[in-house]
């Protein structure tokens, strides 16, 4: 046995598989390197407040990769630009590795507005302020002491899931009590809602119940459309109300209710007078 051990052939096939062995382990690491890049890494740039732009070119001469993981919009950030990314500048990184990054929009979303009418101030705000909206007041004399009475965005009501930007203006007019000081009431007959409301801001008077009980509106357009053909209190010489009280309003659809009478034609000379 020893014999062959020590024979010529078994030396040089012993050789010969010892080679063999060498070169499929060194081919094996030689794939493995291959396969990860040895030595082959990269230092991850900095990509915060790049455009895409930017960021597509500055990775491609490096090599590597992104996709947009995410957007979202910051109203104070710069619009298209980079925000975030992973893995981080200055991580070490192999060739073609994806680089994820989060994105800043250029168009703010749309949100549907929340009604704020008589709402209190403090909650209206909170409520604005969990929408991403700003918000500005403006006071005027209302039986509603602090309480939001109008909602609008450039100079324009707003209504209950109107869709806005997020990020818009609302500007709410607030309730400040009313004043000892009185103003006569004007007459409203054949008018509108917001038609009635913007004569009675006008004297600093608010609406106050609006009744659409006998309107006989069919539709939301003749709800808005429907006129108003009795008010309380009443236009007259001897009533005077104070500042920032309210003015019930009875609606209609029915035209002949809201025909102008001779002694409407009075209180329309009356109000007129009054401007």
């Amino acid at each position: 046995m020893f014999k062959f051990l020590f024979s010529k052939s078994f030396i040089i096939n012993l050789l010969i598989s010892l080679v063999f062995a060498g070169g499929v382990i060194w081919a094996v690491f030689k794939f493995i390197d291959g396969y990860t890049l040895h030595g082959q890494t990269i230092s991850v740039p900095s990509l915060e407040g790049l455009s895409i732009e930017d960021t597509e070119a500055l990775l491609k001469e490096k090599k590597l990769r992104f996709t947009i993981l995410d957007s979202i919009y910051i109203a104070e950030s710069d619009k298209g630009v980079v925000l975030e990314q992973n893995p981080a500048a200055d991580d070490i990184v192999k060739k073609n590795r994806t680089i994820y990054i989060t994105v800043s929009k250029v168009v703010p979303p749309k949100i549907s507005m929340p009604n704020l009418v008589d709402m209190s101030l403090r909650l209206a705000v909170a409520k604005l302020e969990s929408y991403g909206l700003n918000i500005k007041t403006q006071h005027r004399p209302s039986e509603c002491v602090n309480c939001v009475l109008k909602q609008e965005i450039d100079g324009k009501k707003v209504s209950l899931n109107d869709k806005i930007k997020k990020g818009s203006t609302i500007l709410l007019t607030i309730g400040i009590g009313t004043s000892n000081e009185k103003v006569m009431v004007p007459f409203l007959k054949g008018l509108t809602k917001e038609e009635s409301e913007n004569k009675l801001m006008s004297t600093s008077l608010n609406i106050g119940f609006s009744d659409y009980k006998n309107c006989q509106c069919e539709t939301a357009i003749d709800t808005l459309n429907a006129k108003v053909y009795r008010q309380n209190p009443i236009r007259s010489e001897k009533v005077a109300i104070k500042m920032g009280s309210s003015v019930d309003l009875y609606f209609t659809c029915d035209t002949m209710k809201v025909k102008i009478t001779p002694s409407d034609t009075i209180h329309i000379t009356d109000t007129l007078s009054q401007l």
